[in-house]
């Protein structure tokens, strides 16, 4: 194992995160999408958006990635219907070109602790195919 490796084992995310200026986007579930996005304009370092609930409850993450797709696919469908190659894409087009809020484009909530390790915050940043977490204190 590398130096590296056990650093990684070892170290909380909340030491990591005082290093970073990345503030985390937080955004209602009903929040309209145009919103969200510029929301995450003026935050570009923040990567994925924490929907929460009524109650501010962690609901779901969006990847700001997704709300460009969307927001493309509302001025330009025939641009990303080139992506559509099987069913299972096509009914994703589907399902998001009609996306207006935040509900309708999130996926299940995942978060890290911050006293969570480096290590297992990289292992759900590769389970769940995304570019960042929200961590939660």
């Amino acid at each position: 194992m590398s130096g590296q490796d056990r650093i990684g084992r070892r170290t909380p995310v909340r030491d990591v995160q005082s290093l970073l200026d990345i503030e985390p986007i937080v955004v209602h579930a009903d929040l309209d999408l145009i919103a969200a996005a510029r929301r995450a304009i003026e935050q570009p370092a923040t990567r994925v958006l924490a929907v929460v609930d009524d109650d501010a409850r962690l609901i779901g993450v969006i990847p700001v990635q997704r709300i460009v797709e969307e927001l493309v696919a509302r001025a330009s469908p025939e641009d990303l219907m080139a992506e559509i190659t099987d069913l299972a894409s096509a009914v994703r087009f589907g399902r998001e070109i009609g996306a207006q809020v935040c509900r309708d484009l999130m996926s299940e909530p995942v978060a890290v602790q911050d006293e969570a390790t480096v290590a297992a915050a990289f292992h759900e940043l590769k389970a769940h195919h995304n570019s960042g977490l929200p961590i939660i204190d």
